[in-house]
């Protein structure tokens, strides 16, 4: 029994590393600034000498964009809770190289929607006032080209709130692969000291599946 204890020690230690928890902290605060980025708004807009209530305002989950940035955050959650509740080091670097896939498909789709959506959606902002006005759908072109002049779009907080979540993400994920790796590295050491020693390896949780 003395045995059992001395080896397993050193991986209750391991189970409480700096590296670890940093790990961790990164990927939780990347999933929830990710999540919280596609439900904030991504596009605004206004249009001159028209009431406010017609310029429409656009969140995350109303454009394609957004929609693969929530996605992005389920899989950082779920990769997330995989290395918190698994044992198996195999389950552990896959759910690891997830977290990184989806934070990084979360920092390009926001990073494009930063440089690029204002003027992107610029005619769905126009078809929407449009409808607004005219519910027949019966505008002219000149009533199409007069919304044109008069709408502007900019872009709000909700990308820069994803890129930021990515970035947070990505590092997260790195740190877990890189635990994930020292800690086999250090149970093949330790599995090799206890060989040398004479001591049988009992602690089969320590082995790498």
């Amino acid at each position: 029994m003395s045995e059992l204890l001395e080896h397993t020690e050193p991986a209750d230690r391991d189970e409480s590393t700096p590296l670890r928890l940093a790990g961790f902290g990164l990927t939780a605060l990347g999933g929830m600034l990710i999540g919280v980025g596609a439900l904030l708004p991504w596009i605004r807009s206004s249009l001159a000498g028209l009431p406010d209530a017609i310029s429409p305002t656009y969140y995350g989950i109303d454009l394609p964009d957004g929609l693969a940035v929530l996605a992005s955050t389920v899989v950082v959650l779920a990769g997330l809770a995989v290395t918190r509740l698994t044992s198996s080091r195999r389950a552990r670097r896959f759910a690891g190289g997830a977290i990184i896939a989806a934070s990084f498909v979360a920092f390009a789709v926001a990073g494009v929607a930063a440089l690029t959506a204002a003027s992107r959606f610029e005619p769905t902002v126009v078809d929407d006032v449009l409808a607004d006005l005219d519910s027949s759908g019966n505008a002219t072109t000149v009533q199409r080209e007069q919304i044109e002049e008069l709408v502007e779009t900019r872009l709000a907080l909700g990308p820069f709130v994803g890129l930021a979540g990515g970035v947070f993400g990505i590092v997260g994920g790195a740190l877990v692969l890189s635990w994930t790796g020292r800690a086999k590295d250090r149970t093949r050491s330790a599995s090799g000291a206890d060989e040398a020693s004479g001591h049988p390896i009992e602690d089969g949780r320590e082995r790498d599946r």
